[in-house]
């Protein structure tokens, strides 16, 4: 029941820490940090029968585009768990990532971690695409040389990224 409550907790907890950040007035302009974004998601690979969530966190580069107009680009942090329902398998994984949103809600980009599977921390990689909240991801994880087969994950990505407000990324 914990695993249940805990994303929804963590939702509102986003979700209200927001609202008193965007009551302030003034220009933002004038903030100490840059802007950035925390985002939950949900992926899942049909074929495969494959899903999971993601938390990601990242803050804008004051150098890349303009501020309060764009493009935009976040370096940042994603965890995440996935389940295959084939296979009743589960497995956790952390990642450095760098996203990059330009005009008209069009979203990209890479990552570079590592996967908890079976007690072992393998490598991975993933690159991501999209528009506003819907999107793609590809993924894959490198087993060690004994398995002839890398784990690969291509599916969908439906997500909420809430604004931090700063003085590069601001409306």
């Amino acid at each position: 029941m914990i695993k249940r409550i805990t994303p929804i907790l963590l939702l509102f907890g986003l979700v209200y820490g927001q609202e008193t950040q965007s009551s302030r007035t003034g220009d933002p302009s004038e903030l100490s940090q840059p802007g950035g974004y925390i985002g939950i998601s949900y992926e899942f690979d049909i074929k495969k029968k494959i899903k999971g969530y993601q938390i990601s966190i990242g803050f804008a580069v004051p150098s890349i585009g303009n501020p309060g107009q764009g493009p935009y680009l976040f370096p940042g942090v994603a965890f995440g768990k996935r389940h295959s329902s084939k296979e009743n398998k589960s497995y956790t994984y952390s990642d450095l990532q760098i996203t990059y949103s330009g005009y008209g809600g069009f979203w990209g980009g890479a990552g570079y971690g590592i996967a908890f599977m079976d007690g072992k921390k393998l490598k991975r990689n993933k690159f991501f695409g999209g528009w506003l909240l819907a999107g793609f991801t590809k993924e894959n994880i490198q087993k060690p040389e004994s398995d002839l087969k890398n784990n690969t994950f291509s599916g969908f990505h439906l997500g909420l990224a809430l604004p931090i407000i700063g003085y590069h990324f601001h409306p």
